[in-house]
């Protein structure tokens, strides 16, 4: 019996720090909106038996649209997404009546390449949950108001990154678990390990880099389409 792989992705971000044209997930990046392209690059993998894309109101045709021209004939849905991206994804694991794993993807994250899906998904099979993370180059600093108050130990810190993949019986009890805590999650490897579930790290990629202000579009449009970025000035150039 063929393994059933549901790809939640998380869409329904309206992106403050973008303005209010349009949500962050919508954006055009050569050609293409943001959740376009990171569709095109999760199907590539070719595991996913299933599809449901969490939006904010009134963006469902949008959705449609792009999951009939970068998934076509792959079984999907569009459901409208909560007030923060944990309700969303909770809404979106409602809509899966059963499934053998579970992949959440952020839609603001299109250079996902197929090694690391398949990463992930083999170390969730293996041990519940698993979680892609790049340890921290950058010194840590601890503030108090506006004040350096000291400097975080980095060896034990990572940067944690999507997609992360989950048997859905370990998504599910983290979820039923969490009651209020899923308004103030910030992933689900979070929920599921206040859940009690052990979360496997495999090794992230640095270009799987998530757009969160509009300059990051730049970044995302000189990578995807293969052109020389243009960097401003420095000080004092002539």
């Amino acid at each position: 019996m063929k393994e059933e792989i549901v790809c939640l992705v998380a869409a329904a971000g309206r992106g403050v720090r973008f303005g209010r044209e349009m949500p962050k997930s919508f954006y055009p990046v050569e050609g293409r909106p943001l959740l376009a392209w990171s569709l095109r690059a999760l199907n590539a993998w070719g595991g996913i038996t299933r599809y449901a894309v969490m939006v904010p109101a009134g963006w469902e045709d949008e959705a449609e649209k792009e999951l009939k021209a970068e998934v076509p004939g792959v079984p999907h849905a569009v459901v409208v997404g909560g007030e923060t991206r944990q309700e969303s994804v909770a809404i979106g694991l409602a809509s899966v009546a059963r499934a053998d794993l579970v992949i959440v993807h952020d839609a603001c994250r299109p250079i996902v390449s197929v090694g690391l899906v398949g990463r992930v998904v083999d170390a969730a099979r293996a041990h519940g949950a698993a979680v892609p993370a790049l340890g921290v180059t950058a010194t840590l600093g601890r503030l108090r108001d506006d004040t350096l108050e000291g400097i975080v130990p980095r060896e034990r810190v990572v940067g944690i990154q999507t997609p992360q993949a989950f048997t859905f019986d370990v998504l599910s009890k983290a979820f039923g678990a969490a009651g209020d805590a899923i308004r103030a999650a910030t992933d689900e490897s979070s929920l599921v390990l206040s859940a009690g579930f052990p979360v496997k790290v495999v090794e992230g990629e640095v270009w799987n880099i998530k757009v969160t202000v509009k300059e990051d579009l730049e970044i995302m449009g000189s990578f995807l389409s293969g052109r020389k970025l243009v960097l401003p000035p420095c000080a004092g150039d002539s």
